[in-house]
């Protein structure tokens, strides 16, 4: 598929993250720093196994 159509495709499914992205925002309102990148992967890890607790060996097993 054509790099726009893939893109627009990757934007309404990676809205998902929203819960993380508003994580984010509270956090450098709070604290007037930036989310550690670890804390973010963390939150969208989460993410992922709050929609299926096997998403990461799935993954594994797919070898992606």
């Amino acid at each position: 598929m054509a790099y726009k159509t893939q893109l627009k495709m990757g934007k309404k499914i990676e809205k998902e993250h929203y819960p993380t992205y508003k994580k984010i925002v509270a956090y450098q309102k709070r604290t007037g720093k930036i989310m550690p990148k670890e804390k973010v992967y963390e939150n969208i890890a989460k993410n992922h196994i709050s929609e299926d607790s096997s998403y990461y060996t799935k993954l594994k097993k797919a070898g992606l």
